[in-house]
């Protein structure tokens, strides 16, 4: 073998080589471009849901957005709820069309039930 063929064959590796690093740092990028629209889609549904049920939202900073939720998710029924959600989540034998039911109860008519039931107990 000539010392042009060996410098052409060099050559053709090399160029190889650059194709393939460019692939992957173009398959790189658009996984990164995936990641980032799945977030931005799921940020976007998450505050849909914080303003349906809520809409007072976006007239609290962080901080206090912070506290209202931290209060909300240290509930027993929205704990309970979580935990309801997530196993129909994982249990492939529950049908789940992501609708629940509304019982025409607050959260805040059950917990004064809690409370009034409690208080008897305690004479």
């Amino acid at each position: 073998m000539t010392q042009e063929e060996k410098t052409t064959k060099v050559a053709r590796a090399e160029l190889k080589l650059r194709q393939a690093q460019a692939e992957y740092k173009k398959v790189l990028r658009e996984e990164k471009e995936r990641e980032r629209k799945e977030q931005d889609r799921h940020k976007y549904m998450m505050g849909g849901c914080v303003v349906k049920y809520f809409p007072e939202a976006y007239d609290f900073n962080e901080l206090e957005m912070n506290r209202i939720i931290a209060c909300a998710f240290s509930l027993k029924d929205v704990q309970n709820m979580i935990r309801t959600v997530v196993k129909e989540k994982t249990d492939p034998d529950t049908e789940n069309d992501g609708e629940e039911e509304y019982d025409g109860e607050t959260e805040e008519s059950d917990y004064d039930a809690e409370e009034e039931s409690s208080a008897g107990d305690d004479n």
